[in-house]
Parts: C-alpha cells; structure tokens; sequence
C-alpha cells in the first residue's frame, strides 16, 4: 500500500519512469487500448468507397473487421492467451497493426494512395503523441507545474518587478525603432510562429545545458535522505542509510522535462505580463497614422476607438510585434535569472529543492522495492 502511494505520488508529479519497472508496452499503450481501439474501427471506414454498391461496402468493412480479429486472435495465440482476451501489452506487433492496417486497406480497396499515406503519418504522429503524454506524464506534469506557480505567484511577481525595469528599459527602446516594426509587420502567418518558437527553443536549449550539472550536484549530495521525504508517502519507508542509484536515461530526460515545466511555466507567465504591458503600452502610444509610417504601409485595423479624442487601435502589426518582443523577452528573461546569482537563487532553487525531494523520494522506494540490492 505504501508502495503503491509512493508510485502515485511519482505519477502526480509527472515522474512515471521513477517507478520501478515501467514499461512503455505495458504501461502506456495498454491504457489506451479502448481508445487506439475506436480509432483503428473508425479508419478501417476510410477504405470503403462512396463509388461502389452498398453490398460491396459491407463486404469491405466485414473482411476488414475480420481480418483485424482474426490478427488479434492469432496474435493472444502466439504469447498463448485466450484468443479474444484484451491483451496485457502492447507490443511491436499490435502497434504496426494499428498504423499499418488502416493505411493498407484504401490501397487494397481502391489505390487510394494519398488517403493510405495521410492515415499512415497521421498514425504514426497520434501514436508519437500519446508516447510523449503518456509516457512521460506531461499532463499531471503541468498540473503540477500550475498548481506549483499559483502556491508561489507572489515570489513570482516580486521576481518580475525586480527583473522587469532592466528588461522594460531594453525590449522598449525596441518597440519605438522603426527597423524593430519592419520586421515584425513582414513576419506573416507561420513565420511569425516560427521566429517565436526559435527564442523558445534558444531558451529550453539554455536551460537544459545547465540542468545536468544541477541534478548531479543534487544527487552526489543526497545524505539527509529522511529529512527530505519526511511530508512524502516515502517517510513510511526510511530505514537506516539509503543508497541513491544513478538515473537511467529515460530517468533523466522525465526529470528534465519536469523542469522545463516548471521554468515554462513561469516563463510563459513572466512573458504574458510582459506581452500586456506592450499591447497597453502601444494602444497609449501608437496611433494608426504612426504604426503606418513605421511599417512602411497601411496597417490593418481589427478595432478602433476614441480615447480623449485621440484616436486608438488594436492593429495586425501591434499585434505582430508585441508577439515578436513578448517572446524575445521571454528568452531574455530565461537568461538573465538563471546566469544573475540573485535572480537564479529565487528563480532556480524552489525547482531544484523539488528535484531534490523527488531524487530522495525514488532512493527510499527502490530500496524497499529492493532491499537486497546493494544499489537500491
């Protein structure tokens, strides 16, 4: 029963490759088994054809579904279960089952190749989806994430105001240039997207270059292993000296992502704050004949009023470079807490405090999961 807490525990915050031998055939892909399930019947539909007579319809959709028993049958066969008996993993062969089959059909039944193709990458992306999530628990991870910044909004917020007049300073001399409007009003549909997702991937890319030094540091210093679980399922555990084993790899990308959670997390908040402050900013500043001039061209207005007779604007192009600025100063104000010693102590130990607990939390459980082990 404590075990069990301890694995649940794990689970809740977003760490399920900290329990002893998780499996991703048995403990990913079988949970969403009734679901795979739905999807497989529903495109097994993709290979009728409108064209053809109804009872041809019917006797496509009926080989179709038999053929698909008929393989999971043989299959509960080979590993000898009952034949119709849900199985207990799901394996190499279940899986090409589900991404092969559906995209073969509408080949067999008509040449349908773009159809056959689209099935094919759409599986093969839903099933890389579901590996992710699944897997690595990212939505109890940004549950707990969230739940995390809400307990701590107010360090957050004390953190922005001292990081902010730096940045403020910095990003707003960069809203007032007309270059900084040039580019951004150019950034059009993905590009926009994209320009964005390189400062988000510039900062993930920093974060995790400074993570493993971190949590080795944390892990090669792990002594006062029961004070540190004492408010975890685990205090029920401890037993004398508890060795800490070293984290496999998938160990160490959970733990990673778990702290990339929580830094984006507040990230995301720090950059939306300021993404606000601009679009304020810019509607007070900015008129439409301004942001024109500044652009180069005619702006396209999406609401438009008057405050004090001065004419105000929601514009395409403010919109663009608030997004284009947000997201640089998200990037800035990655780096600046986590290099400034100051900033990182409030911004980085609350995290490293929880990787801490979560490192001591695992040494306790594999010892008791393996009290003959010598390394837990």
């Amino acid at each position: 029963m404590v075990l069990r807490k301890v694995e649940e525990w794990f689970l809740s915050r977003g760490m399920p490759h900290f329990i002893d031998g998780y499996s991703v055939t048995r403990d990913v892909f079988t949970r969403t088994l009734p679901t795979l399930t739905l999807i497989l019947l529903l495109e097994l539909a993709l290979a009728l054809n409108s064209h053809w007579a109804w009872w041809v319809n019917g006797l496509v959709a009926g080989a179709s579904f038999a053929g698909l028993l008929g393989v999971w049958a043989g299959t509960n066969a080979l590993r000898h279960r009952p034949l119709l008996a849900r199985p207990d993993r799901m394996g190499a062969t279940e899986l090409a089952v589900f991404v092969l089959v559906p995209a073969v059909l509408p080949l067999l039944a008509g040449g349908q190749w773009l159809t056959a193709l689209n099935t094919l990458v759409g599986n093969l992306v839903l099933l890389g989806l579901i590996y992710a999530t699944t897997s690595y628990g990212l939505l109890p991870m940004t549950r707990w994430a969230v739940r995390r910044l809400v307990r701590q909004l107010g360090d957050v917020f004390n953190l922005l105001v001292r990081a902010m007049p730096l940045l403020l300073l910095f990003v707003t001399f960069l809203f007032l240039t007309t270059e900084v409007w040039q580019v951004a009003v150019t950034l059009d549909g993905p590009f926009l997207a994209v320009t964005m997702g390189l400062f988000a991937l510039a900062g993930i890319v920093f974060v995790v270059a400074r993570l493993p030094r971190e949590v080795t540091g944390i892990a090669s210093d792990l002594t006062d292993v029961a004070e540190v679980v004492c408010r975890t399922p685990a205090a029920a555990l401890v037993a004398g000296e508890v060795p800490s084993p070293p984290l496999t790899r998938r160990q160490w990308l959970n733990l990673g992502l778990v702290v990339l959670f929580s830094q984006g997390v507040q990230i995301v908040l720090v950059s939306l704050m300021i993404g606000v402050f601009f679009v304020a900013f810019g509607l007070l500043t900015v008129t439409p004949a301004t942001g024109a001039l500044w652009a180069g061209a005619p702006v396209h207005i999406l609401a438009d009023w008057q405050w004090w007779g001065r004419p105000v604007a929601v514009t395409t192009e403010l919109l663009r470079v608030t997004g284009f600025l947000t997201a640089f100063s998200g990037f800035y104000f990655t780096v600046y807490v986590l290099t400034d010693s100051t900033y990182r102590h409030e911004f980085l130990d609350d995290v490293l405090a929880e990787v801490r607990e979560a490192l001591a939390v695992r040494a306790v459980y594999l010892a008791a999961v393996h009290p003959s082990s010598p390394g837990g």
